[in-house]
């Protein structure tokens, strides 16, 4: 029976990731970055080595490394010049960082809507929520799918916004035939647990521009150009060096691990093709496109079930799918942090003099619709196509028995 946590059926909420088993070779890296007493990117080797590592993997020039995915995002917008008075426009159906990133920012988050054949955000509603205030578009691979960067691009050139990629479910995936991450103005990764490469926390920025991978080495830290001497607004954004050393071999572990991802993928898939256009709909990448499988999502036909999405989730956890959760149950316009507009406090940066408009949050059909019907499984790289099998059997076991 299928279980992320050691070989036993999971119940409980909590997804238990197990990245792949740490080498010989890693554990004395790490041991010797103890010995040394260098622990700080600033004098250390393995920061730097996987930055290399990360640009040549993408194909792009500069990859700077920070302490998580939300500070490179933050990083990246300050990198762009984002700030006071302008709007970014990204997907309401993502992880928190996507948007509060921008909020970080002290800019608006402009929500648009999703695509209900991939999930991603879709361009042309991207172009309708477009002002003169928008500054930059944060286009997210969903679940390890690409979007469509072609059409975003072209909206980028159109109306002079820059694109970031955020990448954090995305690494390894491909846009006809470039690696993503590789294809926007700047993009950002997620090292944290349950991502392709982990350092347990941990994440990149990355860019072909080097005004921006400049602008993005002094955010990262504190903005200092020399000893004491600071030249814009900064953070301590640093990633350490023991994060760097499993980074470092993380990523020359990716093919290996992406491998054993798409195979179980692949059974996972052709198990569940009885069910599809009846009981569920799986988003499936298109020819030109390269799925990194970061997760399986499908969609259920709840018109077709007595049961709500919910029950469904509780019942494969039932059945020991330790790797079954919702991803995502809200669009993120609805929740408390939007709805309410407190922010940095006093209503920032909505009520910025700088800004002088008013923002108004209205439903997204699409992204509603997703977020009523959508399932995940998280996909690792100790996942065996046995357990594809077993994932499967259950799904067609609870869905039969709440089929109306």
């Amino acid at each position: 029976m299928l279980a992320i946590n050691g070989g036993k059926p999971v119940r409980e909420t909590p997804i238990v990731a197990r990245p792949a088993v740490y080498s010989e070779e890693v554990l004395q890296a790490i041991a010797d970055v103890l010995k040394s007493g260098i622990l700080t990117a600033q004098h250390g080797k393995w920061v730097k080595a996987f930055e290399n590592e990360l640009a040549s993997y993408l194909g792009v020039r500069h990859a700077m490394a920070v302490a998580n995915g939300t500070v490179a995002l933050h990083t990246a917008l300050k990198a762009l010049g984002v700030g006071p008075g302008d709007e970014v426009v990204t997907t309401p159906f993502t992880f928190a960082a996507s948007a509060t990133a921008v909020l970080h920012a002290n800019a608006v988050p402009v929500f648009a809507d999703i695509d209900r054949e991939t999930l991603n955000l879709d361009p042309a509603s991207v172009e309708e929520a477009i002002t003169d205030r928008t500054k930059a578009i944060v286009v997210v691979h969903l679940a390890g799918m690409p979007a469509e960067m072609d059409q975003f691009l072209k909206l980028a050139d159109r109306y002079g916004v820059k694109i970031v990629e955020d990448t954090a479910q995305a690494l390894g995936a491909e846009y006809r035939g470039r690696r993503v991450g590789s294809i926007g103005h700047v993009s950002t990764f997620s090292f944290y647990a349950t991502k392709h490469i982990t350092s347990g926390e941990g994440g990149a920025v990355a860019t072909d521009v080097a005004a921006y991978a400049e602008r993005a080495k002094l955010i990262r830290a504190h903005g200092e150009v020399g000893k004491y001497s600071y030249e814009l607004l900064g953070y301590n954004y640093r990633m350490s060096e023991i994060q760097g050393v499993l980074a470092y071999y993380q990523l020359k572990q990716l093919p290996e691990m992406q491998k054993r991802r798409d195979a179980y993928v692949k059974v996972l898939l052709e198990e569940l093709l009885p069910l599809e256009g009846d009981l569920i709909t799986v988003p499936r990448p298109k020819p030109y496109v390269k799925h990194s499988w970061h997760l399986v999502q499908f969609l259920l036909a709840i018109e077709k079930l007595t049961k709500p999405r919910d029950f469904v989730v509780e019942a494969l956890r039932a059945e020991g799918i330790g790797n079954v959760f919702v991803a995502y149950p809200t669009p993120l316009y609805k929740t408390p942090l939007f709805q309410k507009r407190e922010g940095h406090g006093l209503g920032c940066p909505w009520t910025c003099p700088y800004y002088k408009r008013k923002v108004e949050y209205k439903p997204l059909p699409n992204a509603e619709w997703a977020a009523e019907r959508v399932v995940s499984l998280l996909v690792m790289p100790n996942l065996t196509e046995q357990d594809a099998i077993d994932t499967a059997k259950a799904i067609k076991k609870v869905l039969s028995e709440v089929k109306r």
